[in-house]
Parts: C-alpha cells; sequence; structure tokens
C-alpha cells in the first residue's frame, strides 16, 4: 500500500494531495493547520515522501530507498525541525537557509518541514517570511501548526492551506485494531476518549500508565461525591505532588463531566464517551444534574487556565476539588 493511502481518514486531505502529486504542481510552501494530535505531521511527512520518491506516480511507493530513509528522517534532501527548549529560533531558520541554496543531492527537490511553527521567535518567522518571499528554486516548505492565527499573517498568505479536521472513531477504532492489535473493546474506548486524534489515539494506547490515570480519576470522583473536606485537601497535596499527571487528570476529568451533562440531558448512550462506565454514569446523573455538570466543566477550564498561567496549584486544587464537591450536593 502507498503511504498517503497508509493513513487513516483525512480523505479530503489526501485527494488534494493526491492531485497536486499527480498533475507535478507542487508549490513552495504549504502551511498545514488543525488540533494537536490529528495526524498533520503523519501527512506532511508523506507528501514529501511523495515529492522525493522516484517510483512515484502520484503517492510515494513506501517501498524505495527514499521513501524508507524520508519516513524515518534519513534522507539528504529532506528534513524536518521543531523547537529547540520551547522555541524555533531564528539560528535554526537561518541554518535552514544557508542549506536551502545548496543544490538538491539525492532527489530533484529539497522538502523541509517545520513542526510546530508556531514556536517560531518574532525573529525566526521574520527570517522565513524572507525566504518564502524569494523560495530558492526546488524546495519545498511544509509548514506544521496547532495553532493557526499565532503565524504571521504574512506567512499564512504565501503558503496553500492545508486543513485537517478530527476522524471519526470508528476509522480511529479500526486503526488500532489493525496496526496495535488492540482488543476491540478497549480499541473502541480509547477511539472514543481521542476525540477524533489518531495522534492521541495512538500515545494513550502506548501509554502503559494510561488506565492507571483513569483509575486515578474515578477514585477522585468518589471522594468528590462524599465531599469530605479534610479528604479532599489532601487529596489536592497528592495531586500537586504528581503534577506531571495533571495535565491527563484534568482532561480525564472534563471528558466524564462532559459524559455527565449528555447523558441528564440526553439518555443517548451512542455519544457516551467512556462507555466502560456507563452503569456508573447512569446512577450519578439525572433529569437535573446538567447544571452542575456545566458548572464542574467551567470549573475545571478555569483551574486548567490558572495553572497554566502559574497560578498556587495546590490552592487552586483544593478550590476546585471543594467546588465540584459543592455542585454534587446541589446536584443531589
Amino acid at each position: 500500500m502507498t503511504v498517503l493511502a497508509k493513513i487513516i481518514s483525512h480523505s479530503r486531505t489526501k485527494k488534494l494531495l493526491l492531485n497536486v502529486l499527480n498533475e507535478n504542481r507542487v508549490a513552495h510552501a504549504y502551511l498545514f493547520h488543525g488540533p494537536q494530535g490529528v495526524g498533520k505531521r503523519s501527512i506532511a511527512s508523506a507528501f514529501a515522501a511523495g515529492i522525493l520518491c522516484p517510483e512515484s506516480t502520484g503517492d510515494a511507493c513506501g517501498t524505495c530507498s527514499v521513501c524508507t530513509r524520508v519516513l524515518e528522517n534519513k534522507f539528504p534532501d529532506f528534513s524536518i525541525m521543531a523547537a529547540q527548549g520551547n522555541n524555533i529560533k531564528i539560528e535554526q531558520i537561518r541554518e535552514l537557509q544557508r542549506n536551502a541554496q545548496f543544490k538538491p543531492y539525492a532527489a530533484g527537490k529539497k522538502v523541509y518541514i517545520i513542526d510546530g511553527a508556531e514556536h517560531m521567535t518574532r525573529d525566526a518567522a521574520n527570517c522565513l517570511l524572507r525566504i518564502l518571499e524569494d523560495p530558492p528554486p526546488d524546495t519545498v516548505f511544509l509548514l506544521i501548526t496547532a495553532n493557526l492565527y499565532s503565524l504571521l499573517p504574512t506567512i499564512i498568505s504565501r503558503c496553500q492551506m492545508v486543513s485537517m479536521t478530527k476522524a471519526p472513531a470508528g476509522e480511529i477504532e479500526q486503526m488500532l485494531i489493525e496496526s496495535r492489535h488492540i482488543d476491540p473493546e478497549k480499541a473502541r474506548l480509547l477511539a472514543l476518549l481521542s476525540d477524533g486524534l489518531p495522534g492521541k489515539a495512538l500515545e494513550m494506547a502506548g501509554d502503559e500508565d494510561e488506565s492507571e490515570l483513569r483509575k486515578t480519576v474515578f477514585q477522585l470522583n468518589e471522594k468528590i461525591n462524599l465531599g469530605n473536606v479534610g479528604e479532599l485537601l489532601k487529596t489536592a497535596e497528592e495531586l500537586e505532588k504528581n503534577r506531571e499527571k495533571l495535565p491527563g487528570i484534568l482532561e480525564q476529568m472534563l471528558l466524564w463531566y462532559r459524559d455527565k451533562l449528555i447523558w441528564s440531558k440526553t439518555g443517548d448512550e451512542q455519544l457516551i464517551l467512556n462507555v466502560d462506565k456507563i452503569d456508573l454514569l447512569k446512577k450519578g446523573s439525572g433529569d437535573q444534574t446538567w447544571k452542575p455538570a456545566a458548572r464542574s466543566i467551567e470549573e475545571i477550564f478555569a483551574a486548567k487556565n490558572r495553572i497554566s498561567q502559574n497560578a498556587n496549584i495546590r490552592l487552586t486544587l483544593e478550590v476546585l476539588l471543594m467546588r465540584l464537591a459543592e455542585n454534587v450536593q446541589k446536584s443531589g
């Protein structure tokens, strides 16, 4: 199977890129944008392979030495740039600029992927803009971003746009079964929890701590339901000590309260993400629980925002857990 064809979903995007390859009308710059984990880098790398593959009649063959080396990022006329630390620095763009001046070494073109283009410093972005305004011959730039409007409008205007949207849960489920040989029931759960993001589903599938994290979340929900203030304060302290797991815990909590909200409003099992917890959901949700669930979602988002702004983590968690417990009491 050819390279683009192996990628699940994104049929519109794949058709667009295949048309470009088939008609040999590759532009000098493309901007792949969409949510984190949606598959932008996989699509961009497959497109790069299609541009460079000597056996290509459109899509990259996926079997020649060029394709193999491109997909392993070991081909001399292909490179992937990402942030060093928190940013893509001007020195990185200048190095790219110097390399781009040389003719392709082993293929007809050079292809550069800039992954996380939103992380470019202002100086780096301006340097890239000058390159895009007068691009070197036989050179293609593939920019990837999860935050389109953080880029300079002038950079956006000089790129062909490739918009990528979330994948259907059924396609992600099938991918997990075929590529990771995951049990169908678990694959369905991961597909639903991934929120349409294949990258997130693959990450959860390969994360041994994921099931432990979900277990932690539901234990936490039990404590919230009991509403013992002393126990909640102790829990906030424990969460602070394991702050590296906090983003995942808050994300899972959002999904749980989302399910409570949806269930209380619709009673439709087909809309539920935590399908393995449907009995627990039915037990704890009623016709009047949607408002407290909605308030809880707002509280979790607010806590995430405060933590991202370097607020006191323990205090933020203490307030969050007590407010969530208060919402439970109001729903009862």
